[in-house]
């Protein structure tokens, strides 16, 4: 292998470790569902005339849909949870918004802990509302692939009956893969805001301790 794409190999890697542990995979993942969605708007039911699970009973194939149906439905129900991060994220806002006022507890810390504070402020909201953002991405009721009732009518050939039950399992499975992307995105962004919350906490208390020890000596 050579030197330079040696490089370009660690050079790649070192980005998506950075985009790991600081966005949550977020542009890994964004380029990831963009050829996702590419395949979604590309599909249609006539690609699956030939496909060998046709073979399969209509009872078979409506037990599958039922579990890609039931998949979009977990997915959901976790978005929601993560939508916490929002509440979370105003309820921070509200109770530090004072932190580098006059009257707050580190109105008399020096401006490098003034700084430092508003940074992990900063970015505990930027991460707690990106995640609250990326869960309501996750977070879209009626958006699965079903048969209409046209296409359950008994005129209508069982083979296409199939072929259109196929068509919606792998919708619903390209669907929950954008949407479980976005939701590990959600994930890491609450963690990271959370964690920028806990760190401002320390920062707090540390800083109110030596102040105390100094009121002390």
């Amino acid at each position: 292998m050579r030197s330079h794409d040696r490089l370009r190999m660690m050079w790649t890697e070192l980005l998506r470790r950075i985009d790991s542990v600081l966005f949550g995979s977020f542009f890994t993942l964004c380029a990831a569902n963009k050829a996702v969605k590419n395949r979604i708007d590309e599909c249609c039911v006539t690609k699956f005339s030939n496909d060998k699970r046709l073979e399969h009973s209509k009872e078979d194939l409506d037990a599958m849909l039922t579990l890609s149906v039931g998949r979009l439905e977990r997915i959901e129900n976790k978005a929601m949870g993560t939508l916490l991060g929002v509440a979370v994220a105003i309820a921070v806002f509200g109770a530090t918004s004072g932190l580098l006022g006059s009257d707050g507890p580190l109105a008399d810390s020096c401006t490098g802990l003034r700084i430092i504070a508003a940074t992990l402020l900063l970015l505990a909201m930027l991460y707690l509302f990106g995640s609250g953002f990326l869960s309501l991405r996750a977070y879209k009721i009626g958006e699965m692939f079903r048969p209409t009732l046209s296409d359950r009518t008994p005129i209508t050939e069982e083979q296409q009956q199939k072929s259109v039950m196929l068509y919606c399992i792998e919708q619903n499975q390209r669907t929950a893969t954008l949407r479980s992307n976005r939701l590990s995105a959600s994930f890491a962004c609450l963690r990271n805001g959370l964690l920028m919350v806990l760190l401002l906490g320390i920062l707090i208390v540390v800083t109110g301790a030596v102040e105390a020890a100094k009121c002390g000596a």
